[in-house]
């Protein structure tokens, strides 16, 4: 309201009045949904009703009434679609003079609103705005869900990558598992297309008869894994029980009544296969993005899947001969330390296999190599591969431990008998205590070179005749 001040200059009077009808035409043309109401109270002040004194027409159209019906009926008679928290509500703002916000989800709009209930005009009265907060809350909720996956994510590369190979395995197991609420998650490592050990986890809380290593070699799930997968790295299905079509057999035989739901993730390294990382029955009803987080859970895992093979094949070319296969020397020297500290039964046949220069230096290295290989596989098929090694360039020693001394003996008959047709300088000795071990192998030495001693002789003789 404009007014003249004492010295001319034209200024604004700080009260400005407007009347009722004024007030209601501003809230009409509110952008959010607004009603007031004069709260109805039985004699002990409990509000039981609410009457409508206002409303907008976006307050009706969430009601599905015209704005102009509601005016002077009560809420209880009006709404169908109503909220009875906001007799509560209306009680706070009303009588105690407390304002209050909440948010709740609509149904039949699939829209979040929040609501606010604030006292107005003098006790008995409120009113309530309702603003459309759903984009607001979907933001929400996406944020949460990749802050939740992300951590998810970094929790289990983590725990993959903060022990050896098996335990950290078992952890990051363990972690995804009781983080998606899965009854089982397992890694199938593959190699050549053939399963080897499975590394599990198992919801103990959860009584389920689900499929085992026996059943997926059966029914060859892994070629069902790889039909859903169809060239891409992860597959989820959602319900088992569209697989009878596929396969009615196998879905009533292992999965209805146990596997209702799985996801199944490639470990791959650059384009090879390494294997599957599966989760089974998890939860659909959680605030992290599943696919996601198997994704990229098994990136970490091939990875660490890929070093361990890595390490593996340099214990392996460390501990082992290139040529044969068998144990080196660095091999038999761990062997031999361990027996020491031990007090077992060993049996010890060392051997040198006669003539290798000449079949070197007559047929040529690629004819010996050949023997010293046919050699290897002999000791190997009677001694097993993990008690031979070849420490020199025609020696090859035996350490096997645990052994009774007629097996052994039996065991040695047995190698001779194979190797007629390898000239082989043996000695072997046998002996009930392994912390000998060291005289043990000096004592087969010396009786292999009296075998060999006696192989010279025969060989010098033949060739004077």
């Amino acid at each position: 309201m404009e007014s003249m001040s004492n010295d001319g200059k034209i200024g604004y009077s700080p009260m400005v009045e407007f009347g009722p009808s004024d007030i209601l035409f501003m809230l009409k043309d509110l952008p959010d949904a607004c009603c007031i109401f004069k709260v109805l109270t039985d004699p002990f002040g409990t509000v039981k009703d609410m009457l409508f004194l206002f409303a907008n027409d976006k307050y009706g159209q969430l009601v599905g009434k015209p704005a102009a019906e509601l005016i002077g009926c009560t809420y209880h008679s009006t709404v169908t679609n109503r909220d009875e928290d906001w007799v509560g509500y209306s009680y706070q703002a009303a009588i105690l003079r407390q304002s209050s916000i909440s948010r709740t989800y609509n149904s039949n709009f699939d829209k979040w609103f929040e609501f606010w209930a604030v006292p107005v005009y003098q006790k008995g009265f409120c009113a309530f705005i309702i603003h459309d907060v759903t984009a607001v809350k979907k933001s929400e909720e996406t944020t949460t869900l990749a802050s939740n996956t992300n951590q998810l994510v970094i929790d289990c590369a983590t725990a993959v990558s903060s022990a050896e190979f098996g335990k950290g395995v078992k952890k990051v197991l363990k972690l995804l598992g009781q983080a998606i609420e899965a009854d089982r998650v397992y890694i199938v490592p593959t190699k050549d297309s053939i399963i080897k050990d499975v590394y599990v986890w198992l919801n103990s809380a959860r009584n389920s008869n689900l499929p085992d290593k026996k059943a997926f070699e059966r029914y060859d799930v892994k070629a069902l894994w790889e039909k859903q997968l169809n060239g891409k790295n992860i597959v989820v299905i959602n319900d088992t029980a569209t697989l009878i079509e596929e396969n009615e057999e196998m879905y009533n035989n292992i999965m209805a009544g146990a596997l209702y739901r799985y996801i199944v993730v490639t470990l791959m390294d650059k384009k090879e296969k390494l294997g599957y990382l599966v989760a089974d029955n998890y939860s659909n009803e959680l605030d992290v993005n599943i696919v996601d987080v198997m994704e990229s859970v098994a990136i970490f895992i091939a990875a660490e899947m890929r070093n361990k093979a890595l390490t593996d094949d340099l214990l392996y070319l460390g501990s082992h001969d290139s040529l044969t296969g068998l144990g080196n020397r660095h091999a038999l020297n761990q062997t031999l330390m361990l027996l020491v500290d031990m007090s077992t039964t060993v049996g010890v046949c060392y051997s040198d296999i006669n003539g290798l220069k000449n079949v070197n230096d007559e047929q040529g290295h690629e004819a010996g190599d050949e023997l010293l290989k046919n050699t290897a596989d002999i000791f190997a098929s009677v001694f097993k591969k993990k008690y031979c090694y070849r420490i020199g360039g025609d020696e090859f020693i035996v350490i096997m431990p645990e052994v009774d001394e007629d097996i052994f003996e039996t065991m040695v008959h047995k190698l001779k008998t194979k190797l007629k047709a390898i000239s082989v300088s043996i000695g072997y000795i046998w002996s009930s205590d392994s912390k000998n071990i060291k005289n043990i192998v000096r004592e087969a030495d010396e009786a292999m070179y009296g075998s060999k001693a006696e192989y010279y002789k025969t060989h010098e003789r033949r060739h004077n005749t």
